[in-house]
């Protein structure tokens, strides 16, 4: 999908400097709460990041724009036919800068060509509304409600 952007940016490996900035942004209460972020620990974030490179389950990635790390996104709960895909920007500065759009053609891009997934779903609040139409213009649908404030929508590769 063709969305406007601004700002070129860069995905690379999720290294020491975006687990760093990951944890950062993670303290804002406001993203935490879109993001769904559970509570954890720098101890507990450290034993994730060092068991990402075993892990099948899991594809994690950071933009970058310039020398500047800005976003996370990724894949989770990969399996042989979908994953849930994940994504924040946690420079305010980039939001409504077209960088989700860059992330998200990025891990569809992942998940079709490395991973040969059927699909992808995401989780998100039900009121998200920025969530939700990013995803709406993508062309995921609506699958299920989870509870009464999250909701589940799916995109077919």
């Amino acid at each position: 999908m063709e969305l406007r952007r601004i700002i070129e940016v860069d995905h690379k490996e999720f290294d020491e400097v975006a687990l760093e900035k990951s944890w950062e942004w993670l303290q804002d209460p406001e993203l935490k709460r879109l993001t769904m972020a559970p509570e954890i620990d720098k101890e507990s974030q450290r034993r994730w990041f060092e068991n990402l490179k075993t892990r099948k389950d899991y594809y994690v990635f950071c933009s970058w724009q310039g020398d500047k790390p800005i976003g996370v996104g990724g894949l989770k709960h990969i399996t042989e036919k979908d994953a849930e895909l994940f994504g924040y920007i946690g420079d305010k500065y980039y939001r409504g800068k077209g960088v989700v759009a860059d992330m998200m053609d990025f891990c569809l891009g992942v998940a079709k060509n490395v991973f040969k997934l059927e699909s992808v779903y995401t989780i998100l609040l039900k009121n998200n509304t920025a969530a939700f139409k990013i995803n709406k213009r993508y062309g995921y649908e609506f699958e299920k409600d989870i509870d009464d404030n999250r909701m589940m929508m799916r995109l077919y590769l």
